[in-house]
């Protein structure tokens, strides 16, 4: 077996459902105190309140916020 192919194998990959996905997503936007919304227009203004909620726009800005 080469090289190559070792430097992966300790690697971890967690595929999460819809549930997990909007766990994670409150669990930042609360950690960064706004709302969706709020974290939104931050970003668009390329003026973030704080590091955390830069930070919480770096996790959530893939996704778009799931339905209640």
């Amino acid at each position: 077996m080469s090289d190559e192919a070792d430097r992966y194998d300790d690697i971890e990959v967690i595929v999460l459902d819809d549930d997990e996905v909007r766990v994670m997503i409150d669990n930042a936007l609360a950690e960064a105190g706004c709302t969706w919304e709020e974290l939104q227009r931050q970003a668009a203004d390329g003026r973030f309140e704080s590091h955390i909620a830069r930070e919480a726009w770096f996790v959530v800005s893939s996704f778009e916020p799931l339905p209640a």
